[in-house]
């Protein structure tokens, strides 16, 4: 379930909102303040930030530059201010979208599910792109040829997709690729020989027939 926080100074609002919100499965919570908004999201993980320009003391201009420089909490800027200049210094501040006052609420939420999903999207790409730092670097410590490295380093830049025998010969090994030719499959042989002796599987070079390798950052033990 997905947390928003809401920030704003109008307490009905906030309420209307608050109860839309639950209704859509997401989990809210409302400030009505700058400084307890930015306290809130201090202590709790929060997806998504619903944010008013017109706040008392600390405006939302202000608490959205110093949502940017602590969190990488996504923001929507809620605003009556509907001039150019003043949507564009939202989003210097820091503001992901924004949405003018008064919205219907059909736009708000279209809105929050295309930040959301896109905060999804991005947070999945993070994670596989660690898993391969990880294993890549593990893979960095074996005693590797030039050539070796030059092939594993390829195979890893295309993660999860198949290469095929004449790209990797033309591009890493330099010459194209003949019928009875067996250097580039005695290099992948020896590359996960030297996997399985470091205790890594070999199954992260996996053979696709008739196509060429692919590299696999999460294999089955």
């Amino acid at each position: 379930m997905s947390k928003i926080l809401v920030i704003d100074d109008d307490v009905t609002l906030c309420e209307l909102l608050e109860e839309v919100l639950i209704e859509e499965g997401y989990d809210a919570h409302c400030e009505h303040c700058g400084e307890s908004g930015l306290k809130y999201l201090q202590d709790n993980a929060i997806d998504l930030v619903l944010l008013d320009v017109m706040l008392p003391e600390l405006d939302g201009m202000q608490v959205a530059r110093r949502i940017c420089q602590r969190f990488a909490t996504p923001i929507l800027m809620l605003t009556a201010l509907s001039d150019e200049a003043s949507l564009l210094d939202g989003l210097q501040a820091g503001a992901d979208q924004y949405v003018a006052k008064p919205f219907k609420v059909e736009e708000l939420l279209a809105r929050i599910t295309s930040m959301l999903r896109r905060v999804a999207l991005e947070r999945q790409r993070l994670g596989a792109n660690q898993a391969v730092s990880v294993i890549a670097e593990q893979l960095q410590r074996l005693p590797l040829t030039g050539t070796e490295s030059e092939l594993l380093e390829y195979l890893i830049t295309h993660n999860g997709i198949v290469v095929s025998k004449a790209e990797l010969q033309k591009e890493v090994l330099k010459k194209e690729l003949s019928p009875f030719d067996r250097n580039l499959d005695m290099h992948i042989s020896n590359i996960r020989r030297k996997m399985v002796k470091s205790g890594l599987s070999k199954q992260h070079i996996k053979t696709v027939r008739g196509r060429g390798y692919s590299f696999l950052e999460t294999v089955g033990q």
